[in-house]
């Protein structure tokens, strides 16, 4: 789903003005459309591509929807502050700390900042109460 949701987030953010999607953070725009998706896990390979067919089947007009509200309810807002779990591959704030981030998503074989979240959220232990 994760692949699905970023590729639709990158189809209609190239759509825009490059004057307003200066003011939209990529993965909070993923992160929002997943909350409003169906989970679809899978704990083989097998699962894995069955689940991605069915959605890409299934759920791609859900996906386009949820993908557009997404981008209208996280334009960044000057006032709110927003600290990311990890880099955006586009910031360009410390070269030395974006070239580690690229080294070592490299090695992990990660392909951006809301790959490696996302497979850290999923791999960390849910504590509850």
């Amino acid at each position: 789903m994760e692949d699905l949701v970023a590729e639709e987030v990158r189809r209609q953010l190239a759509l825009l003005s490059p004057r307003l999607t200066q003011y939209i953070k990529r993965v909070e725009v993923e992160t929002y459309a997943l909350n409003r998706l169906p989970p679809l896990y899978a704990s083989s390979k097998e699962g894995w591509l069955h689940q991605k067919r069915k959605a890409g089947n299934e759920l791609p007009d859900q996906i386009k929807q949820s993908v557009r509200q997404a981008i209208a309810a996280v334009q960044r807002d000057l006032l709110r502050n927003s600290t990311p779990l990890v880099p955006e591959e586009n910031d360009a704030s410390s070269p030395a700390t974006a070239a580690k981030t690229a080294e070592s998503r490299s090695r992990s074989g990660f392909k951006s900042a809301s790959d490696e979240y996302l497979y850290w959220r999923r791999a960390r232990p849910s504590h509850s109460g």
